[in-house]
């Protein structure tokens, strides 16, 4: 028996004829499924050790084909944010790279635990050994340093070196990528080092067994004080964005809420369906500066600062994993307690000290309290149909009529990726999702991440409807013909409804806000906000053979919808385009 070493009783054993075999193999034995592929001139050999990792049966991702980068990562964070586990992309160099555009402040800010990568062109001197210059742009793909195109954009990077272990720097980055706070890494893959041979096994530790940070229990003190002060407040709500992130935390925010009968609220931030939004607790609650306890579960802005604040003598408590947003240069939020821990362990240890706590008197009034906030729910459901069915009695389809023949169609299981901004708040309200994983934002502000992530999320979840509802300006920003060539290629058909209104909000509704007496405003010039007459996106499905609708009467947004689901059922993608007045005109 060879005598071993320290790594090599921790270190697997895994089959490498060359470096980018080792890659790969580690990648998947991270926990990564897909490697969203960008093709490059530097990059075959991804291609080639996948292929042989599929001959042989080695652990490899699935390639997936894609023509643009953007939809390429937009695509990874679909697939991440419904399954939770890391995904991959690849870029074709420092251009590459730069076409991952917004989609990059997605993944940042969204905090998705994505492997984005890049091939770098080759620096060794042609024919010097495999892999080294060979074409004359190579000499162009060049930049000072490639990693720092996204570096403030992710938690780590690494270009890889001929020192490295490339299985272990994979492991390493999935690593850092997958402890909380959660985010991308760059991994940048020189042809050269990414070819170089190896005597078919190399050793390197999984990610597995480099483990991850566990989660984080609360301080009980803090718990139990939390828990003093919502057993004893008369007009309490709760705060969140993003707390479904953690698999457990949104049961455990509905059973906390329901013993004490605290409203919950979410800002137009939220990322995902943190609290079913059928809930008698849901929306109901008081403005954050009427509360008298605040309670904020992973949240980045729950309210404006200044007006909006919670007054001086309410109590707060702030609980996330990095409460004080340490990747925001800027925190004007204060709080009595930062309470830095997993949000579900922090609910149910705040549950299980209520419960001790509460007498007659403390659950008459939280009986009172919910039974006030049910009748409330009950008032606002009410009027949101008639609100609809108000705006259905029009000519000319509105956002209103459009969001809620949409709602009409879901299933208890579709998923909703929400990816408006005028006619976003109607896409929620009409959505009704009460299933955990069920409904979308991007958790950033970017525009155009609809589209990539929606083909994502359907090649990880084929079983379930998944239906985008985007304005058209950020549908434009998202390359759609892309996304819907590889829904179409990949078998991951998706429908879009897109709110077709021919203009930005923020290039009109907000030109008017900041100067209401202006030139632009008195002689009704709104060039560089409006777009119209705009697109044709019907004609985008139709583009790469699926089904498309462009609408214009009010009368013809419910069949439509219907004839395109079940299109894409049938394994077309579908888009229905329907035409709603714009910031400029009246709706209904």
């Amino acid at each position: 028996m060879s005598e071993t070493t320290g790594f090599d009783n921790f270190w697997g054993e895994h089959r490498a004829d060359e470096w980018s075999d080792a890659l790969v193999a580690s990648m998947k034995l991270g926990g990564i499924d897909y490697l969203f592929f960008v093709s490059g001139s530097e990059s075959a050999f991804l291609q080639e050790a996948i292929a042989k990792a599929e001959a042989l049966g080695t652990p490899a991702p699935k390639l997936v084909t894609m023509i643009h980068e953007t939809v390429a990562l937009n695509a990874a964070l679909g697939a991440s944010m419904v399954t939770g586990k890391p995904t991959a992309t690849s870029s074709h160099v420092d251009v590459g790279t730069l076409h991952y555009g917004g989609a990059i402040h997605t993944a940042w800010r969204g905090g998705y635990p994505v492997l984005i990568t890049g091939g770098t062109g080759p620096r060794a001197f042609p024919g010097s050994m495999r892999g080294s210059r060979s074409s004359g742009v190579q000499w162009l793909q060049e930049p000072r340093d490639q990693a720092e195109i996204v570096r403030q954009f992710t938690k780590a990077d690494h270009r890889l070196e001929h020192t490295d272990n490339p299985g272990l720097m994979v492991s390493r980055l999935l690593q850092i990528a997958l402890s909380e706070p959660k985010g991308p890494v760059y991994l940048t893959m020189p042809r050269e080092t990414a070819m170089l041979p190896m005597p078919g096994t190399t050793r390197f530790p999984t990610l597995q067994q480099l483990g991850v940070a566990r989660a984080v229990s609360p301080d009980l003190d803090d718990a139990r004080s939390v828990a003093r002060w919502l057993v004893k407040a008369e007009n309490p709500v709760l705060f969140t964005d993003r707390v479904a992130r953690d698999p457990e935390a949104s049961a455990e925010l509905v059973r906390l809420a329901e013993l004490l009968a605290i409203p919950v609220a979410e800002s137009s931030n939220s990322d995902r369906m943190n609290f079913p939004s059928t809930h008698p607790l849901y929306a109901t609650g008081p403005m954050a500066r009427d509360a008298d306890v605040v309670l904020v579960f992973e949240s980045t802005t729950p309210w404006i600062p200044g007006a909006g604040s919670p007054s001086a003598d309410a109590k707060i408590a702030w609980v996330a994993i990095d409460p004080v947003h340490s990747r925001l240069k800027t925190n004007e939020f204060r709080a009595d307690l930062w309470i830095p821990a997993t949000a579900s362990r922090v609910a149910r240890a705040v549950h299980d000290a209520a419960t001790g706590m509460l007498d007659k008197s403390d659950l008459a009034r939280i009986a009172e309290r919910r039974n006030r906030l049910e009748q409330k729910k009950q008032r606002m459901v009410a009027e949101a149909e008639q609100l609809a069915i108000e705006a259905g009695k029009s000519g000319k389809p509105s956002g209103r009529w459009a969001a809620y023949q949409l709602g009409k169609i879901l299933r208890p299981d579709s998923i909703v990726l929400n990816d408006g901004i005028s006619n976003g708040g109607l896409v929620h309200t009409y959505a009704r999702r009460s299933e955990p994983g069920t409904y979308f934002r991007s958790g950033s502000s970017t525009g155009g991440w609809g589209s990539g992530a929606a083909f994502g999320m359907k090649l990880a979840r084929p079983e379930q409807d998944v239906i985008l509802a985007s304005g058209d300006g950020y549908y434009s920003f998202g390359t759609p013909m892309a996304a819907l060539w590889a829904a179409r290629h990949h078998k991951a058909p998706f429908l879009s409804m897109i709110f077709v209104n021919g203009s930005y909000s923020t290039g009109t509704t907000e030109l008017r806000l900041a100067y209401p007496d202006g030139y632009a405003v008195r002689n009704g010039n709104y060039a560089g906000g409006s777009f119209d007459p705009p697109p044709n996106f019907a004609k985008y499905a139709e583009a790469v053979d699926g089904y498309g609708e462009y609408v214009t009467e009010v009368d013809r947004v419910g069949p439509a919808l219907q004839r395109a689901i079940e299109e894409v059922r049938k394994g077309s993608p579908a888009v229905v385009a329907v035409r709603v007045p714009g910031p400029l005109q009246k709706t209904s």
